[in-house]
């Protein structure tokens, strides 16, 4: 990556956007712009074009995607198939014509097929048919890697393609029914400690999963745009099980009530384990314990909670 360079982050409100957002700001004196979905529909190409020719920025931070989580990806597999397709297409090919030398795309572990062998490594990305609850989303995922690598070979465009693990932290989708497994436990025990009622769980609390703090992932995306080509596991390389996860959130909430587990309810796959040696190799660390994180996170979802469930 050149000394002097513009970044366009997409999905800047997001998550992961506004992580990204400050740690880029923060370590650079470059131009550093974010657009929302209220900036631009990006699964319109006119509309991305015009953006990218405004912009004309050298490197991009692709983060926005239509993720609906597990239970909203399985019932809404053509619509997250195609708005994440045509969104990925538009950016890459409008990056193509803006001059952009490099796109860092965010990936998903869904991406991954039940079969690879744990710890999941990149070179096993296409090995099987990502899992049938998630299919529309993660084949739209793979095909972006898949354009990606072309544009590399024919046009010389430079990327890294980001295989991201359960992320969390401020600025996140509190949805107990649809989102993802973290924030909706933490709107679940914030709900509890505000009714005086319990937590319910689905499953039996044994799987592992491998959860990543947004602030110490927008530093090892940063690391991988200044310094990696290709597709790259974004993870700690270090799994906790579900049952563990909700004491430390149990503790950091100061709950004091009854944890119920629901289970007839499927606990999903058992373990996600990741390869994460090309990440370490970059020099990248965690910079923040997950009880740490958590207690932030939880803390700041008390703060704007009128907000944070949506």
């Amino acid at each position: 990556m050149a000394k002097s360079s513009k970044f366009l982050v997409t999905g800047a409100s997001g998550l992961l956007g506004h992580a990204l957002m400050d740690e880029l700001q923060a370590s650079t004196t470059e131009q550093v712009v974010g657009v929302t979905s209220r900036d631009v529909d990006l699964t319109d190409f006119e509309a991305t074009r015009d953006l990218f020719t405004t912009v004309k920025p050298d490197v991009i931070y692709h983060l926005a995607a239509r993720v609906f989580g597990v239970m909203g990806n399985l019932h809404a597999q053509g619509q997250g198939y195609l708005d994440n397709m045509r969104m990925n297409t538009n950016v890459v090919e409008a990056a193509r014509l803006a001059g952009t030398t490099k796109v860092v795309a965010m990936g998903s572990a869904a991406i991954y097929s039940d079969s690879v062998t744990l710890p999941m490594s990149e070179d096993q990305i296409w090995n099987g048919a990502p899992h049938f609850s998630e299919a529309g989303y993660a084949h739209a995922k793979r095909g972006m890697l898949a354009h990606l690598d072309a544009y590399r070979d024919q046009y010389g465009l430079d990327y890294a393609y980001c295989v991201s693990t359960n992320l969390f932290g401020p600025h996140d989708r509190f949805d107990e029914q649809f989102g993802h497994v973290l924030p909706s436990l933490l709107s679940k025990f914030l709900r509890a400690n505000q009714t005086d009622g319990a937590v319910t769980i689905w499953g039996t609390g044994t799987p592992q999963r491998d959860f990543l703090y947004s602030k110490d992932a927008a530093l090892a995306l940063r690391m991988i745009g200044e310094g990696f080509t290709g597709p790259i596991n974004l993870a700690t390389g270090k799994a906790i099980s579900i049952a563990d996860t909700v004491q430390v959130i149990a503790e950091v909430s100061g709950f004091k009530g009854a944890v119920e587990w629901d289970r007839t309810k499927p606990d999903g796959q058992k373990l996600r384990a990741y390869d994460v040696s090309k990440l370490a190799a970059l020099g990248f660390a965690p910079r923040y314990t997950l009880r740490e994180s958590l207690a932030e996170t939880y803390a700041w979802l008390e703060r704007n909670v009128a907000t944070a469930r949506r």
